[in-house]
C-alpha cells in the first residue's frame, strides 16, 4: 500500500488536481490522445460485443444521455491525465441508473463511482490500477490453512458478475481445485473529514449447494468463515483510511429491487441477518454501518484473521 497518502476532497463530478505519488508519469508528446481513443471504442462497441449487449448499451445511453456522457467524460479524463490504456468495455457500460443502492439518485451514484477511483489510485500502485482498468484479475496473495492454501484475487466487479453491486470485486479461491469460496463486490467511499475513507460492501456471495465445502474450509482456517476472511482482507486494504467501521448494503437497499419479481426471488440469503451477526447499526444511505472485526488475539482463529488482514494491507 502506498505510504503517506491522503484523500483530497474535490467538487462533485471532478478529479483532484493534486499530483498523485507514483501514478502520473511525465508527459510525452508521442503519447496518443486517449480522449479520441475512448471515443473510438465507444463508437465501435458493437463490433466487440454481442448484438443484445450492444442494444442495451445504446438503450442506456438513450435513456440517460446526460448522465452517461458525464461518466464517459470521467473515463476519458481519468485515462488521459494518468496516461492509462483505454478502459475495459465493462466500464463503458456501467449501469448508473440501477447501481449499488436502491432509491439513490443517479447523479449520486456517479459521484460515488468517481470517488471510488479517486481513492483507489491512492491505495493501489500504478501498475495495479492499469491492470484493473484493463479488466484483468490480479493475484493479491496466498494464505495457508492447516492443510490447504487459499488465494485472493481482485478485479472490476463487472468481471465477477456483479456490475450492479460495486466497482471492484475480490474472490477467495482454494488453490488445490480452483474452487471459488466467496466473492465480495465493493467500493471505496469517503467518510467524514480529513480525507478518511472506508469501503461499502455491495454483496457477499458464496457458491450454491456447497455447505459441506464451507464447513471444510472453515475448519481448515481454524474457524474463520470465507466471508469473514474477505471482510478482513478489505479491512487491511483500507487500513490507512483512518476509520474503524465499514458500510454494507441492506436487504431494502439492494439494487436487485430494480429487477423483475422473478429475479428478486433468487436472492436466497438473509442479508440483514448476516450483518446483524456482526453488530451492524442502521445507516441512512447504504443500510448498515458495521464495526471492524478484531484481528489480534492469541487463538488460532485470530491468527488466521491476521494473515488475511496482512494480505490486504500489503497488497498495492
Amino acid at each position: 500500500m502506498n505510504q503517506k497518502t491522503s484523500i483530497i476532497t474535490a467538487p462533485e463530478g471532478t478529479l483532484p488536481s493534486v499530483p498523485l505519488r507514483g501514478t502520473v508519469p511525465p508527459k510525452s508528446s508521442d503519447v496518443p490522445q486517449p480522449r479520441y481513443v475512448l471515443l473510438s471504442r465507444i463508437l465501435t462497441f458493437g463490433l466487440r460485443a454481442r448484438w443484445k449487449r450492444t442494444v442495451l448499451f445504446w438503450f442506456r445511453f438513450a435513456a440517460n444521455p446526460f448522465l452517461t456522457t458525464r461518466w464517459w467524460r470521467f473515463l476519458s479524463t481519468f485515462t488521459a491525465t494518468r496516461e492509462f490504456p483505454p478502459p475495459h468495455d465493462e466500464l463503458l457500460q456501467k449501469p448508473l441508473s440501477k447501481f449499488l443502492v436502491y432509491g439513490l439518485s443517479s447523479s449520486k451514484r456517479l459521484s460515488l463511482l468517481i470517488e471510488h477511483f479517486s481513492i483507489a489510485e491512492r491505495i493501489l500502485s500504478r501498475e495495479s490500477m492499469i491492470s484493473l482498468w484493463r479488466g484483468e484479475w490480479l493475484d493479491m496473495g496466498t494464505v495457508r490453512g492447516r492443510a490447504e492454501a487459499y488465494s485472493c484475487h481482485i478485479a472490476l466487479a463487472d468481471r465477477a458478475g456483479g456490475r450492479h453491486e460495486g466497482a471492484f470485486a475480490i474472490k477467495l479461491v482454494r488453490v488445490r481445485d480452483k474452487a471459488v469460496l466467496c466473492t465480495s463486490r465493493f467500493m471505496f467511499v469517503r467518510r467524514g473529514t480529513e480525507g478518511r475513507y472506508t469501503f461499502v460492501v455491495g454483496s457477499m456471495q458464496g457458491p450454491r449447494n456447497a455447505k459441506q465445502r464451507m464447513v471444510e474450509v472453515t475448519r481448515d482456517l481454524s474457524g474463520l468463515r470465507p466471508k469473514e476472511a474477505l471482510l478482513v482482507v478489505l479491512q487491511g486494504l483500507t487500513v490507512e483510511g483512518g476509520t474503524q467501521q465499514f458500510l454494507a448494503i441492506s436487504q431494502a437497499k439492494h439494487p436487485i429491487h430494480y429487477r423483475r419479481s422473478r429475479r428478486q426471488s433468487m436472492m436466497l440469503s438473509n442479508i440483514d441477518a448476516f450483518w446483524a451477526e456482526r453488530s451492524a447499526e442502521p445507516e441512512e444511505t447504504f443500510g448498515f454501518r458495521v464495526p471492524h472485526s478484531r484481528v489480534y488475539g492469541a487463538d488460532k482463529r485470530s491468527r488466521s484473521k491476521l494473515w488475511f488482514f496482512n494480505l490486504g494491507e500489503l497488497f498495492h
